[in-house]
């Protein structure tokens, strides 16, 4: 049979080369669809593709991050060099917690964003392009995302296995 094991976010390491290694010593084809990690240790014999989707941020304007966040910061660390310190920092304080932190909390949402419409268009395309007998998704996030392509790939496979974990099977449950 052919496997392919979905890990959008690479979490469950461990769990995810424990479970590949098992399905390729019982003979399957083994395919994983995962966000790179320097702690996923996986089987040589797998076949991966990886998501890609930590290397996405959206950037800070230049002349925003310049009138907002170096300029002012920097006039105010400049001033709490002297006397002022004390009201340089609480001015700093403020200035951050009512104009910088709100943009880059915008920012972070506006990556998490972009992020999952990367994890969902590659793995749709990797369920697209490797015509599998199993899908496994192996993270609670998997799940989360299959709710956007899985439906579509059921109706038009309706044999397909997908479970939550490799489970090994009887050669007849098969």
């Amino acid at each position: 049979m052919k496997l392919l094991f979905i890990a959008p976010r690479s979490v469950w390491r461990k769990a995810l080369a424990l479970e590949t290694r098992l399905a390729l010593d019982e003979g399957h084809t083994v395919r994983v669809v995962a966000e790179e990690h320097p702690g996923l240790a996986l089987d040589p014999r797998v076949e991966v593709r990886w998501i890609s989707a930590g290397e996405l941020h959206t950037p800070e304007p230049r002349l925003q991050r310049l009138l907002l966040r170096r300029l002012p910061l920097g006039g105010l660390r400049r001033i709490g060099r002297g006397p002022l310190r004390r009201p340089a920092e609480k001015v700093a304080r403020r200035w951050k917690r009512t104009v910088i932190d709100p943009r880059d909390k915008d920012r972070r949402r506006a990556t998490e964003a972009l992020r999952v419409a990367r994890r969902i268009e590659r793995i749709s395309a990797a369920v697209a392009e490797y015509d599998a007998d199993w899908i496994v998704l192996c993270e609670p996030q998997a799940v989360e995302l299959a709710v956007d392509w899985l439906p579509a790939v059921l109706d038009a496979k309706p044999a397909l296995t997908t479970t939550f974990s490799y489970e090994p099977r009887a050669p007849h449950a098969i």
